[in-house]
């Protein structure tokens, strides 16, 4: 039986859940007002996030969510843009429930 990718059971589902909750959270984890936010837009460079406001995004984003993300399976090419965050996320969260 062959071996399916993290990309492979992407729960589409979620990841719009992700992306708006991205949206949503962002005011709140830089402190002011977020500009719209899509696919593309690069989370350190266009958002100003740091590993700390990262974190934190992670964080809110699990309790929003009733998800939890495991930040060791997570690498830089995973929080380049907000698409690539979604991906991740819908690809290998654990629900709470």
């Amino acid at each position: 039986m062959e071996q399916e990718t993290g990309t492979a059971e992407l729960d589409a589902g979620l990841r719009q859940q992700v992306m708006d909750c991205i949206d949503m959270l962002l005011t709140r984890v830089l402190g002011h007002e977020a500009p719209a936010v899509s696919d593309g837009t690069r989370l350190m460079e266009e958002l100003g996030l740091r590993s700390a406001t990262m974190l934190e995004l992670l964080l809110e984003l699990e309790e929003e969510l009733s998800i939890q993300i495991d930040v060791e399976d997570i690498d830089q090419d995973d929080m380049t843009t907000v698409g690539d965050l979604a991906d991740f996320i819908a690809g290998h969260a654990l629900s709470d429930i």
